[in-house]
């Protein structure tokens, strides 16, 4: 699919939304792809990220067959 063929899909599919909360998002992300700012990671979350990094170094890690098991069996809990 060429680019103008993806561009006008996109475009048809946006005019079919009636939700402010999707538009924004969406705007959002496009906003973000398309910016040469680098993203800063707020001062909050930086404890969190290297709790994480921490925990895959120690291998505390779950293949993604584990999570999805998981995530089966709680909905049908």
């Amino acid at each position: 699919m060429s680019i103008a063929e993806l561009k006008e899909k996109v475009i048809k599919r946006i005019e079919q939304i009636d939700e402010d909360y999707l538009l924004e998002k969406l705007l959002n992300l496009i906003d973000v792809e398309t910016s040469d700012e680098v993203y800063k990671i707020p001062d909050s979350h930086r404890e969190s990220i290297q709790i994480g990094l921490a925990q895959i170094k120690a291998g505390q890690t779950y293949s993604n067959e584990e999570v999805v098991e998981s995530v089966k069996q709680w909905a049908e809990e």
